[in-house]
C-alpha cells in the first residue's frame, strides 16, 4: 500500500490548475479559471478551478436564502456545512462532503408548482430532476436537466421513502422532564399546532363551542400525560368558543421548546415526520382535528407549512399550500388537505421509491445574485431535497487526485500512481509486494523503440500497408526493437539499470548472458488500467517462427489481467457503456482510427476470470469480435460461456471470410461494422447454436448428447435465463420445450435452498462489502485474493460494491446497518482475509475430494493446489 507520508508529499507537489489543464481547455476569470464541465454536456461554462482553494467544481447553484431539507428540518444553503445531513431524491439520508459559494454568471429562475405557489429558486445551469410533461403516463424516466431546460407542465418529484426515527422519549433534562413519545402525546401536540397557544403560566386551547367532547378529551389526555388537572371556560364575549386552559410552568415551558413562542417562528421538531408510522397518522389526525372539518390549515410560519406538507405526503395525502396576505399584510400559508390525485398530482413508483409528482406551473427570471451556493453530497446519486422537490447537480467537485479518478476512472491507489509517474515522483509503498514497478529504464526503451520505428523503412511500409495511420502510431507509440546486441549496447550506453531491465521483461537472461527479448520485431507498448506502461507486444517482420511475442510475466505485468488499449478506451467506454474486445493490437488501432474508441484486445491469450473485475468497470455491455476461423470461434466460445455465467450482457460479432476487424477498416466497410457490433449474436444463444453444431442432430443419439450438453450449460445461469433459452434450445433441436428439463425436482429442492441462503445475512461478507464502499483504497488488495464467486451468500452486492453502486435498495441497507462494521486498517484486513480463505479453499478441498466426474490427474492437480493454498495462508501469508 502507499504511504500516507508519500500521499500527503505528492499532495504538496500538484496544482490543481496544471492538473486539469492538462486534459482541458481552462480559461482564466477574475480569481478563477472556468471551462465547459467534461463530466457532463454544456455549452456555457459552469466548470470551476479555483487556484487558492485548490479544487475543482462543477456549479449549478442556489440563492443563499434557498432552502433544503435535513433532518433537522429546513436550512438555507449558505448555512448548510461539511459533515451536516441532508436527503437524497429516494429519501434517505446523505452526507454533505463539500460546501462551496462563487459568484455566478448565470440568472436564477423561480419555480412555482401544484405543491406550493412558494417558489424555489436555482440558477439557470442547476442540475434538475424532472418528468417530462408528456411522460407522466406509460415509462417513467427520471431525466437530469438544467433548471433552463424545464418546462411548465414537467413534473418534479418528491419521495414518499423515510428512514423511521425510533425515539421512545423527548427529553428535557433542564427541567427533569422526560415524555413519551406515544400516540397520546403526538396526538396532543398535533391538536395544538391548530387550536394551542401559550398562557401565562401555561398553555391554552381555542375549541369551536360545538365541540365540547373534543376539549374534555384535550383535559383526559393532558391529565395522562402531564398529571395535571386543568378547567373548561366558556367566554362571554367569544360565545363560539371554549378555552381549555393547562396553567403549569412546566407545560409552558415544553411547548415553548418544541413549538417556539411566536406565531411567525411557530414549529416542531422535524423528526415527528420520521416518527414511525402510526405516530405519525394520530399526529397528522391531531391537526385534521384541530381544523375542525375544513381540511385546511392555516399557519404565519413558513417552515411550520412546509413541515406539514412534508408529514402530509409521508402518508401518500395529496396536499397543497397557497399564500395569501392579512389586513397587516403578514403572509398567511393555507396548507389544504382534500386534493384528489390528478394530472396536477399524483403518486407513482420509480424503481423502488414512490414520489409525488407535483406540476411545474409557473417559471420566472428573477435576475442575478452575487453569491450562490452549491453542495456536494456522498451520495452517488449526486441529490438532494430542497423544500419543495428533489434536485440534482453534476456531482463532480474535489481536489487534483479527485479530478484524476473522475476522469480516467481510476480507483484511488492508480490516481496516485498516475500522478506519480506523470509528475516524476517517487511514491513509497509499506510493503513489498506493492512496490511500484520502476519504469525509468521501460521508458527509455520504449522512445528509444519508437526514434528507431522512424527511421525503419521495413517497419513503417508494413504498418502503412496494414492501414496505420502516422496519429495512431504516435497515439499508440508504436516502434521498432532492433538486434539483442544493439539494445544490450543501448542499455549499457544510456547507463540504465540492468537489473531493472531483467525485472520488467526487456531483457533476459540464460546461459550467463543477457539477451533483449524484442528483437526485430514491430513493438506495441502495453499500459495498466492506469496508463503506466508495464510490458510490450512485438510483431515480427523477418518471417519469424513466433508472429507475435509478449513481455514475460512479471510482478507488473499478467496478460490474463491486462487487456490491450484498455487505458485509451476507458473513456468511451463510460460513455457508450460499451466494450469491443478483439484479438490483436492491430484490430485495436484501426477500430480506434474508424471512430471505435472502445475497443481492447487480450494479449495473445483467450479471456480469463481474471479479466473480469476489470471488466465490471462500468458495467458495459462487452462485444466479443472474433474471427471465423476454428481458433477464434472456440476462443469466443470460452469468453462466452465464462462471461453469460458470471452474468455479463452482450455477445458476440465473428468476421467470416478470413477477414478481421483490422481488414474490414482498411476496406473502409464502417458503416457494415457498426451494424455489426449493434447486433452481436447474444452470448447464450451463440453458446448453444457452438454446443449444436458440434453434433449431428439427424442422429437421434447425437441429438440426446447435444441436448444434455446444452442443458449442463443452462443449469449455471439463473432460473428465468434458464426458462428463457428452454424455448430457443427446443426450437433449435426441432422438439418440444417440455422435453427440455433444466431442473429436476432435486434442482428444484437446491434452488429453494439456494433462495432461502440468499435471505441469511453473512455478518463477514457484509463486513467485506461495506469495507469497500466506505475505505475503496483496500479494494485492490482484496481484489488481488478474492473473486466474487468466493462469497457464499452476498456475491451480488459484492459486484455492485466493486462497481460503486450505493443507490440500490440492498447497498443503502448495508451502509445504513450499523451492525455491519467496515475493517479499519490494513493489518486487520489481512488477518480477516486470512482467515476467510482458509476456510474458502478448505471447502474447495472437500468439494474436489467428492468429484466423481474428473480424472484423477486433474483431481490430484486440485487438490495440490488447494493445499498449497492453505499452507501458505497457514504462514501468514496473502497470495
Amino acid at each position: 500500500m502507499i504511504t500516507q507520508e508519500s500521499i500527503q508529499a505528492l499532495k504538496a507537489r500538484l496544482d490543481v490548475v496544471d492538473v486539469v489543464g492538462s486534459y482541458i481547455e481552462l480559461k482564466k476569470a477574475g480569481a478563477n479559471f472556468k471551462a465547459p464541465c467534461p463530466f457532463h454536456d454544456e455549452k456555457t461554462a459552469s466548470f470551476v478551478v479555483s487556484p487558492a482553494k485548490q479544487i475543482f467544481h462543477c456549479f449549478g447553484c442556489l440563492p443563499p436564502y434557498q432552502k433544503i431539507s435535513t433532518p433537522k428540518g429546513y436550512v438555507e444553503i449558505k448555512d448548510i456545512k461539511v459533515g451536516d445531513r441532508v436527503f437524497c431524491a429516494n429519501g434517505l439520508q446523505t452526507e454533505v462532503i463539500q460546501s462551496v459559494y462563487h459568484t455566478s454568471e448565470f440568472d436564477i429562475l423561480s419555480f412555482e408548482t401544484s405543491l406550493s405557489n412558494e417558489v424555489s429558486c436555482f440558477t439557470q445551469n442547476h442540475d434538475m430532476l424532472v418528468v417530462k410533461k408528456n411522460k407522466q403516463h406509460g415509462n417513467l424516466e427520471i431525466k437530469r436537466i438544467f433548471a433552463n431546460d424545464v418546462e411548465v407542465g414537467d413534473y418534479f418529484l418528491y419521495p414518499t421513502n423515510r428512514e423511521i426515527v425510533r425515539q421512545e422519549y423527548l427529553d428535557f433534562s433542564d427541567i427533569g422532564q422526560k415524555i413519551k413519545l406515544d400516540v397520546d402525546f403526538i396526538s396532543l401536540v398535533g391538536l395544538y399546532l391548530c387550536k394551542g397557544t401559550l398562557c401565562e403560566g401555561g398553555i391554552k386551547f381555542l375549541i369551536p363551542a360545538n365541540k365540547e367532547s373534543l376539549a374534555k378529551e384535550i383535559l383526559k389526555t393532558a391529565k395522562k400525560i402531564f398529571g395535571k388537572d386543568g378547567e373548561i371556560f366558556y367566554p362571554k364575549n367569544r360565545s363560539e368558543l371554549i378555552e381549555v386552559v393547562l396553567l403549569d410552568k412546566e407545560m409552558e415551558h415544553i411547548f415553548i421548546k418544541l413549538f417556539n413562542k411566536d406565531a411567525d417562528t411557530k414549529t416542531y421538531p422535524f423528526l415527528f415526520n420520521y416518527l414511525d408510522i402510526e405516530l405519525r397518522e394520530a399526529f397528522f389526525r391531531g391537526i385534521m382535528d384541530g381544523c375542525c372539518d375544513n381540511n385546511i390549515y392555516k399557519t404565519k410560519s413558513q417552515t411550520l407549512a412546509n413541515e406539514i406538507l412534508d408529514l402530509a405526503i409521508s402518508l401518500h395525502k395529496i396536499p397543497s399550500c397557497t399564500i395569501s396576505e392579512d389586513l397587516t399584510q403578514n403572509k398567511i400559508y393555507s396548507v389544504c388537505f382534500d386534493k384528489e390525485e390528478s394530472t396536477e398530482s399524483f403518486f407513482k413508483y420509480i424503481d423502488d421509491t414512490k414520489y409525488l409528482f407535483v406540476k411545474v406551473k409557473e417559471i420566472k427570471n428573477t435576475g442575478r445574485e452575487d453569491i450562490v451556493y452549491d453542495i456536494t453530497v456522498k451520495d452517488k446519486t449526486h441529490t438532494f431535497l430542497s423544500q419543495h422537490f428533489a434536485v440534482g447537480n453534476c456531482g463532480a467537485g474535489g481536489d487534483s487526485i479527485k479530478f484524476v479518478m473522475e476522469y480516467e476512472k481510476l480507483n484511488y491507489p492508480e490516481a496516485l500512481e498516475k500522478l506519480a509517474s506523470t509528475y516524476n515522483f517517487s511514491l513509497s509503498y509499506s510493503d513489498n509486494k506493492h512496490n511500484k514497478i520502476q519504469t525509468h529504464v521501460m521508458q527509455n526503451i520504449n522512445s528509444w523503440y519508437q526514434k528507431l520505428l522512424s527511421t525503419n523503412q521495413t517497419a513503417l511500409s508494413y504498418l502503412k500497408d496494414r492501414g496505420i495511420y502516422e496519429s495512431s502510431i504516435e497515439k499508440f507509440g508504436i516502434g521498432y526493437a532492433p538486434t539483442s546486441n544493439e539494445t544490450i549496447n543501448h542499455i549499457n550506453k544510456e547507463f540504465l539499470n540492468m537489473a531493472e531491465a531483467l525485472e520488467s521483461g526487456i531483457v533476459g537472461h540464460d546461459g550467463g548472458r543477457n539477451f533483449a527479448r524484442f528483437i526485430q520485431r514491430i513493438t506495441f507498448p502495453i499500459h495498466s488500467p492506469n496508463g503506466t506502461l508495464v510490458g510490450f507486444g512485438g510483431r515480427t517482420i523477418t518471417g519469424h517462427q513466433a508472429k507475435y511475442v509478449n513481455s514475460p510475466e512479471t510482478r507488473f505485468f499478467n496478460k490474463s489481467k491486462l487487456l490491450y488499449a484498455y487505458h485509451h478506451a476507458k473513456q468511451t467506454l463510460y460513455k457508450t457503456n460499451e466494450i469491443i474486445i478483439t484479438e490483436g493490437y492491430l484490430d485495436v488501432i484501426m477500430l480506434h482510427q474508424a471512430g471505435f474508441g472502445n475497443a481492447v484486445a487480450t494479449l495473445g491469450t483467450a479471456l480469463t476470470p481474471e479479466h473480469l473485475p476489470l471488466l465490471r468497470k462500468g458495467e458495459p455491455r462487452v462485444i466479443m469480435a472474433y474471427d471465423g476461423d476454428k481458433a477464434g470461434r472456440n476462443a469466443a466460445l470460452k469468453a462466452s460461456r465464462l462471461l453469460s455465467t458470471r452474468g455479463f450482457d452482450g455477445g458476440v460479432v465473428i468476421f467470416a471470410g478470413g477477414m478481421d476487424p483490422a481488414d474490414m477498416v482498411k476496406n473502409k466497410a464502417i458503416e457494415e461494422l457498426a451494424k455489426m457490433f449493434a447486433n452481436p449474436k447474444p452470448f447464450i444463444e451463440f453458446v448453444l447454436d457452438e454446443i449444436l453444431s458440434s453434433y449431428n442432430l439427424k442422429d437421434p443419439k447425437s441429438k440426446e448428447s447435444a441436448m444434455q450438453e446444452s442443458t449442463a450449460y443452462l443449469k449455471g445461469l439463473s432460473a428465468i435465463l434458464q426458462e428463457e433459452y428452454k424455448t430457443y434450445l427446443a426450437s433449435r433441436l426441432g422438439i418440444s420445450p417440455s422435453f427440455v428439463r433444466v431442473q429436476n425436482s432435486a434442482n428444484v429442492q437446491n434452488t429453494a435452498m439456494v433462495q432461502k441462503d440468499n435471505r441469511y445475512k453473512d455478518m463477514w461478507e457484509l463486513s467485506l462489502i461495506k469495507t469497500i464502499l466506505e475505505k475503496p483504497s483496500f479494494t485492490n488488495q482484496i481484489l488481488d485474493v478474492i473473486d466474487p464467486s468466493f462469497l457464499q451468500f452476498h456475491t451480488k452486492e459484492f459486484e455492485l460494491a466493486l462497481q460503486g453502486d450505493t443507490d440500490s435498495a440492498q447497498m443503502m441497507a448495508i451502509l445504513v446497518d450499523e451492525s455491519i462494521v467496515a475493517i479499519q486498517n490494513e493489518d486487520d484486513l489481512k488477518a480477516e482475509l486470512i482467515t476467510f480463505l482458509s476456510k474458502h479453499y478448505e471447502r474447495e478441498l472437500k468439494k474436489v475430494n467428492m468429484k466423481a466426474d474428473i480424472s484423477f490427474e486433474q483431481k490430484a492437480f486440485y487438490i495440490r493446489k488447494f493445499r498449497d493454498k492453505i499452507a501458505t495462508l497457514k504462514r501468514g501469508i496473502l497470495g
